[in-house]
């Protein structure tokens, strides 16, 4: 069914077609109700893409991704789609592993938001001359690009000092994906606490996993612990989000140390996990889902009028929620 079959059914021009489905004034509200009718008896949707061709817009909105592994990106997902949902007529088009970001660079959209952490910054200043970029994890800057970001060094900084403020001594620190600026951001964090505290930074209680995920939270410390069987190198450990620390706190559990009586543990993102396991899980709590919306309503606030804009970035709050392995 094309637009030229519409037509001709309803006994009309292919002008007056694209006119009652584009609401114009030019016609009469009954042409528009016959038209709309047959259209809907007929099985016929317009094309996004042909609109776009004519005039200049899709209602498409591009969102990039890794991959749906991870707690964080499936609710910041969910999120997203109520902010569509609540904001009427653009599509979400979500695109795995496309390096060539070939729906922005074939103009299918008119906005992309970038959620995959490998993407080059490169590559996004590239698409920005295209389309308005909104950006999550990626500290990027530029023209047509806005970047947001949870409160990620307060938080850290807190958790720490809190730990520091209990007493212990040997803070250690679990860095994850070298890729994400969250690491790069709680990690700072993590230094803050320390220089406000005037404790020197120990680089050999900070330990790299490059990823945020539990098997290698499990694997990073199960080494240090192999590697030190009748000396626990720190009394408390900040993890750079909950995998890793639920996967730390296995690790020390095997290697026969109790959580948090021998050692004290904190993650980050308030994982429904986290919430539920022995000893539960101290961490930080971010809103997953409404961060999504927030990000969402941000993009259609672009589109609308990228001029209201105030800020250069988005931020978005956290909460510490202390449970048991930090007690």
């Amino acid at each position: 069914m094309t637009i030229n079959d519409l037509a001709k059914y309803c006994g009309v021009s292919r002008a007056t077609v694209s006119y009652a489905l584009n609401d114009s004034p030019e016609i009469s509200k009954e042409t528009k109700e016959k038209i709309r009718k047959a259209a809907i008896e007929l099985n016929y949707y317009p094309s996004n893409l042909a609109r776009g061709l004519k005039h200049h817009k899709t209602n498409c909105i591009a969102i990039f991704i890794t991959g749906f592994e991870g707690t964080a990106h499936t609710l910041i997902l969910s999120g997203l789609a109520k902010s569509f949902e609540r904001n009427g007529k653009y599509q979400m088009l979500v695109s795995i592993a496309d390096k060539d970001v070939s729906l922005v660079r074939m103009k299918m959209v008119d906005l992309a938001v970038i959620m995959d952490a490998r993407m080059e910054d490169e590559t996004i200043r590239s698409i920005s001359e295209i389309v308005p970029i909104v950006c999550f994890d990626k500290n990027i800057i530029g023209h047509n690009i806005y970047p947001t970001f949870i409160s990620n060094i307060e938080a850290i900084q807190d958790l720490t000092s809190n730990l520091i403020e209990k007493g212990l001594k040997r803070v250690g620190y679990l860095l994850g994906s070298s890729a994400s600026s969250h690491n790069y951001f709680r990690y700072k964090g993590y230094l803050r606490a320390l220089k406000a505290h005037n404790i020197p930074l120990d680089t050999s209680i900070v330990f790299d996993a490059n990823a945020f995920t539990k098997n290698a939270g499990y694997e990073t410390i199960n080494n240090v612990l192999k590697q030190n069987p009748h000396n626990l190198p720190f009394d408390a450990l900040v993890c750079g989000n909950d995998e890793l620390a639920i996967g730390a706190i296995k690790a020390l559990k095997d290697n026969g140390y109790d959580v948090p009586k021998d050692v004290k543990v904190t993650g980050f993102d308030n994982t429904l996990e986290g919430s539920m396991m022995t000893p539960s899980l101290t961490t930080v709590d971010v809103d997953w889902v409404k961060y999504g919306e927030i990000m969402g309503d941000y993009a259609f606030k672009i589109l609308k009028d990228a001029s209201s804009i105030d800020n250069d970035y988005l931020l978005i709050d956290t909460t510490i929620i202390e449970r048991d392995s930090s007690k």
